[in-house]
């Protein structure tokens, strides 16, 4: 059997509030995912993910599954991990368990392995009838600082992971007497008028990652098919992202405290006024299609 044995990212070291919501700094994000790139290159897939019950821990695992590649939708949280022990994995080939890294050097020592740790680090262990083995020991300080596309083999090199660069976007409709209307979101930022639009995660379709957006970023829901309206391009992070656009009509409207992100306006407009308030050129020419 096969164990990874990964240290959560960097945290923030200016959080001052309960440790278990700490997050991880821009540092330890990348650790984890230049971790989960060099898991992808190798095709260790593990069969399992435990983390310790923490958001730094939680949020390392996510990152290094989706920069290999794979979902992050299947993670456990263990209560062992968070006290150093071993959780049981029975009937697995190969499990990744991601904590603090001060719980990884007591989880290698629990196998009888002496090993300094630090934060990002991995370790491969086999566990054998004889005895634990430490077969590699990773640091991302040694890995790459640009990431492969368009896969983690791929002979291309990005600043981000590969799974960065492929996007989908959704514009939510109702009909009406009048004509169909658009549900437009003020961006993060809340300078602009956009609809949902976010990174297509590993595991899920388009389609799929799209309508998770919208119900995050608009709190909607509804059913946005498999055709798509049209794609565009437009470059960030060093590269060309291309876009997948649906058109989505709405079902339900979520109420302001089940809407994760309710700090953004919500807006329902004809689409030529949609047309003239978005912020994206790309979005305007697909309107008529709705």
């Amino acid at each position: 059997m096969q164990i990874l044995l990964l240290c959560a990212g960097a945290r923030d070291k200016t959080w001052t509030r309960a440790e278990t919501a700490c997050p991880l700094r821009t540092k330890g994000k990348r650790q984890a995912q230049k971790i989960g790139c060099w898991l992808g290159q190798k095709g260790l897939r593990p069969d399992a993910v435990l983390t310790e019950p923490t958001n730094r821990a939680r949020v390392t695992a996510e990152k290094a599954l989706k920069a290999a590649g794979w979902t992050a939708r299947e993670l456990e949280a263990s209560t062992d991990l968070s006290d150093g022990r071993l959780p049981s994995f029975s009937g697995k080939n190969r499990v990744l368990l991601v904590a603090a890294p001060n719980r990884i050097k007591a989880l290698a020592n629990s196998l009888a392995l002496e090993i300094e740790t630090r934060s990002g680090m991995l370790l491969v262990v086999e566990d054998r009838d004889g005895g634990a083995l430490l077969r590699e020991s990773v640091d991302p300080r040694d890995l790459p600082d640009l990431f492969p596309y368009p896969s983690p083999n791929g002979p291309g090199r990005r600043p981000r992971p590969a799974y960065y660069y492929t996007q989908s976007a959704i514009i939510p409709f109702r009909r009406t007497e009048a004509g169909p209307e658009i549900l437009i979101v003020g961006s993060s930022s809340g300078r602009h008028w956009v609809v949902p639009k976010g990174i297509v995660e590993p595991g899920l379709s388009p389609a799929r990652s799209a309508m998770i957006e919208a119900r995050e970023e608009a709190g909607v829901e509804g059913s946005a098919g498999d055709t798509p309206l049209g794609s565009f391009t437009y470059e960030k992070w060093g590269a060309l992202c291309n876009v997948v656009v649906y058109a989505m009509e709405v079902s339900r409207v979520l109420p302001e405290d089940a809407w994760e992100e309710n700090h953004r306006n919500r807006r329902w407009v004809t689409r030529n006024e949609a047309a003239e308030l978005l912020n994206e050129p790309a979005f305007k020419a697909l309107l008529p299609l709705i």
